[in-house]
């Protein structure tokens, strides 16, 4: 897990290593078809279980304050135990680490099946089953992830979601050239803002073997009447 989070700086670089050299975001980068079906979208609907689930989560906000976009984030394995209304200028966002997660295919296949008529895939592997029942794809190329607890394939979901958010808010003109500029240049500094929050490691050592031996801390909070000691805390 340690070495996996590490590698989180590297993992970003790959995943965005198209943009680095752009002077503007395309389209094209989740496909040839992605212009077209991007200006006919008018709201997102995400589709994922677990730690892609969480990152769809984080998206949402970004979807809706950056792109101006509606967006909604499903659980899979809700998603398609339910009636929900379908609507064919939605996008469907299919996160998946390994693009083989039996409940968000079956809820990618079902919101085909109710009237969705645009998919977009976020995965790690190419030739993967959610790529392939896909119109549109990003790959995340974070490598293998063999430790329980997720992380490089976590970050580099949310830089291809922050990807997908800008690219939208530039289509739909929310996004000025210089805001889009700086975008960029954000997204390109990532990986070196990673790698100085590894950094803290050998601090965080210290400080661990000095908490260690402590006893635990409780911080209360005393509710008092507004009357007699608002504010007071102990």
């Amino acid at each position: 897990m340690q070495k996996e989070i590490f590698e989180q700086p590297s993992a970003v670089a790959n995943t965005l290593e198209m943009v680095f050299s752009a002077q503007s975001i395309s389209p094209n980068l989740f496909g040839s078809e992605a212009e077209k079906i991007f200006n006919k979208t008018s709201s997102i609907l995400i589709l994922a279980c677990g730690t892609s689930y969480h990152a769809g989560l984080v998206a949402r906000y970004w979807l809706e304050t950056v792109a101006g976009l509606p967006c909604n984030v499903e659980i899979a394995s809700e998603y398609r135990y339910r009636d929900p209304i379908a609507d064919p200028t939605t996008l469907v966002v299919g996160i998946s680490q390994s693009g083989e997660t039996a409940d968000t295919l079956a809820a990618m296949g079902y919101a085909k099946k109710l009237g969705h008529q645009y998919s977009l895939a976020i995965c790690n592997v190419p030739e993967s089953a959610l790529i392939r029942q896909t119109d549109l794809r990003f790959l995340t190329r974070a490598g293998p992830e063999i430790g329980v607890a997720s992380t490089k394939a976590f970050t580099t979901q949310l830089a291809s979601l922050l990807l997908l958010t800008v690219t939208l808010a530039k289509m739909r003109h929310k996004l000025s050239i210089e805001d889009e500029q700086e975008m960029i240049m954000a997204l390109r500094h990532l990986p070196v803002a990673l790698q100085h929050a590894l950094q803290v490691e050998p601090q965080v050592k210290i400080w661990a073997k000095s908490f260690c031996t402590k006893a635990p801390c409780i911080i209360s909070w005393t509710r008092c009447s507004l009357s007699s000691c608002y504010g007071r805390r102990t």
